[in-house]
């Protein structure tokens, strides 16, 4: 790209982001208090996260504050931005509304502090939720009809949050498919809801496929269940149970998050929600995926578009953090039946991933493995700690067993990921980014283009003209 066009770019991204600036701005926190939203039983507090979040806020915050059915309450936290994210959010929620926390503070410490000093809305503060009086101010009567309602006509407040990332913008009907999702199965009389997540899409390719629920492997590989680069065309369009959803879009239950003692402070960014999902289906709850509920998600940390400062003293490598976040995550969970086994999985596929990538000429990440591993066995504290916090499920083993990858299931996403190393970096489209492994996204072009022509099986195709890796994989095997 030459400079007249680079710098043209950079002037229609700019000109961009101060658009959607002004479009988030225009709007106000919303909710009358004295008329009934769809949904009015379920009260929401949303929570926005920030962190050097500038160049995506816009997009979130009038994602956020367009919702058809709109939030009771909103609040913000910033954890030490060092761009303008904290006067954006102040401009749009109001200087009240937002929370300023460390720069070290990680995702789930943030929501945690959020919760703790945002109020519980009552019937008090939403009168819509109450009997109505029985006298009308219009016609100066008396309505005897309002008598024979219940004092809740709506029944008990059921409270929730939204949990929302600076980087991802959901669409304006995602928070009312996740509240009809909820809703559907309460008049079925299943209040055992936990957890409901949106479909996540990529922030540049709008109908490319992120997550429709999330899982995590005997390996630590977080694992999805699609295909490189799969396209959106309503294939996964059915609610159904999962073992977690993202954290990006959460919709979770407010008691809930407070008896399971929020995120867990182990895990400042990475695999937290897989953890506290898994907590919350140990402790006799489910979590389901709403895929009408639509969120576009930058995963700017996963693919280093931001730095990564809450877990230590310095920058961290993204593929470190979720690294251990994975071994963690699988070490506190398991069931010490099943530990033994996990554990020898887990160094045995460190060993053999850091081999492909030695050979495939990517050693920063063949370090990060090694430095993940080594990080979480050499502290066995944390994990004794964890295993004990969570105490014994209250649910039959078998019962998340469907909810987790089937075996062999990982085989070819791990063998296409190491071919990928072996093809080389230098290509971009078979760069790893993110951490989805086999969904990556057409990532910009210099700061924000737009995204790039997917073509379906493309790094099979390279893999095929090149008589090396495949010589490579087969003697592997």
């Amino acid at each position: 790209m030459s400079v007249h066009s680079h710098t043209a770019a950079h002037y229609d991204v700019t000109a961009a982001a101060s658009s959607d600036h002004a479009r988030a701005t225009q709007f106000a926190p919303q909710s009358d208090p004295t008329r009934p939203p769809e949904f009015p039983r379920h009260v929401v507090t949303a929570v926005l996260v920030s962190h050097d979040g500038a160049r995506w806020l816009p997009d979130a915050l009038a994602g956020l504050l367009g919702q058809e059915r709109p939030v009771q309450y909103a609040v913000a936290a910033d954890t030490g931005s060092a761009d303008t994210s904290a006067q954006v959010l102040a401009d749009a929620l109001g200087a009240d509304r937002v929370l300023h926390l460390a720069r070290r503070t990680g995702f789930g410490q943030a929501v945690e502090e959020v919760t703790r000093t945002t109020p519980v809305l009552t019937p008090q503060e939403l009168p819509y939720l109450k009997r109505p009086s029985g006298w009308d101010p219009v016609t100066r009567t008396w309505r005897d009809d309002a008598y024979d309602l219940p004092e809740l006509p709506h029944g008990e407040p059921v409270q929730w949050l939204w949990l929302l990332h600076d980087d991802c913008a959901p669409e304006p009907g995602a928070l009312a498919e996740l509240l009809r999702v909820v809703d559907n199965e309460y008049e079925l009389g299943r209040e055992d809801v936990a957890v409901v997540g949106p479909k996540l899409r990529g922030w540049y390719d709008r109908r490319q496929l992120l997550e429709v629920g999330v899982s995590i492997a005997n390996s630590g590989r977080r694992w999805t269940g699609l295909d490189r680069r799969e396209q959106d065309q309503g294939q996964h369009d059915h609610v159904r149970t999962v073992l977690s959803v993202s954290s990006a879009g959460m919709l979770i239950r407010r008691d809930i998050f407070e008896q399971l003692g929020g995120f867990d402070r182990r895990l400042p960014l990475m695999r937290d929600d897989v953890d506290l999902c898994w907590r919350a289906h140990a402790a006799g709850h489910r979590v389901l995926i709403a895929p009408d509920a639509v969120v576009r998600h930058a995963e700017a940390a996963s693919r280093e578009r931001r730095t990564v400062d809450c877990v230590g003293r310095t920058a961290a490598s993204p593929h470190k953090v979720d690294k251990a976040g994975a071994i963690y995550t699988l070490l506190v969970n398991t069931r010490a039946a099943a530990l033994p086994w996990v554990l020898l999985r887990l160094v045995l596929g460190t060993l053999l991933r850091t081999v492909a990538y030695l050979v495939g000429k990517v050693p920063g990440q063949a370090v990060d493995e090694i430095r993940g591993l080594v990080g979480t066995l050499l502290r066995p504290e944390r994990i004794i700690a964890g295993r004990r916090r969570r105490g014994k499920p209250q649910i039959d083993k078998g019962e998340l067993r469907a909810l987790f990858p089937p075996p062999g299931a990982t085989i070819r996403a791990t063998v296409e990921q190491v071919a990928s190393n072996l093809v080389g970096r230098s290509d971009p489209e078979v760069s790893s980014a993110g951490r989805h492994g086999g969904a990556v996204e057409s990532g910009p072009g210099g700061e924000d283009a737009d995204f790039l022509e997917i073509e379906q099986f493309a790094r099979l195709k390279r893999i095929a003209r090149k008589p090396g890796p495949v010589l490579f994989l087969v003697l592997l095997a």
